[in-house]
């Protein structure tokens, strides 16, 4: 699995050059017309199947589906054989404030949070109302959020390719799009710096 976390993150960073707004200004690329929606760090990543962000390419009902495989999964993961072996102690501790901040938010509101960050990211508004009928922002301090929870980079690398990738390709999310689309934001160094170690 470490294997395909380094060809996403090579293949990602090769397709980084390429994707996107070619002038970073707010204008439609020349030719395309295509004004993208949001603000966040990939809306002017390109996915290959459409040449739109992630989410103008695939909308509302898309995200949460792989917002909420993604919980499945890391759930199915610290309650199988595994354990905390290979995603830490961090997700074990959602709702459990004594813990601290970073833990204060129950499961539902941790997945309402993760919803939003994933929609804002990846091209979408800065704030939305999620299923559970609250309304969440997107923008958040990914080093506070994560404050006190220790992660490695194994266990990020782990997460990334093994609940992430898993949750978009099986909610039929191409390989490509992953790589184009998806991928450079969380295979991006400052990005992981601000989750990783903290």
């Amino acid at each position: 699995m470490r294997n395909t976390f380094a060809a996403l993150a090579l293949a990602s960073a090769a397709l980084l050059a390429g994707c996107g707004d070619d002038d970073n200004n707010d204008m439609p690329d020349a030719g395309t017309g295509y004004m993208p929606t949001g603000t966040g760090p990939g809306t002017s990543l390109r996915c290959t199947s459409s040449n739109k962000n992630a989410w103008d390419t695939f909308g509302a009902n898309a995200f949460v589906a792989v917002n909420k495989a993604i919980v499945a999964k890391t759930l199915a993961e610290l309650n199988g054989p595994n354990g905390t072996a290979n995603l830490g102690e961090s997700f074990t501790h959602i709702g459990d404030a004594s813990k601290g901040p970073a833990y204060a938010d129950d499961a539902a509101t941790f997945e309402g949070k993760l919803a939003a960050f994933l929609v804002y990211a990846y091209g979408g508004p800065e704030s939305i109302t999620y299923t559970d009928g609250k309304t969440y922002a997107g923008p958040q301090d990914m080093a506070a959020a994560h404050l006190g929870m220790a992660i490695t980079n194994s266990q990020y690398d782990y997460f990334i390719a093994n609940m992430v990738v898993p949750a978009l390709t099986d909610n039929g999310v191409t390989s490509a799009d992953v790589s184009s689309c998806f991928a450079p934001i969380v295979t991006d160094a400052a990005f992981k710096a601000s989750i990783v170690g903290k």
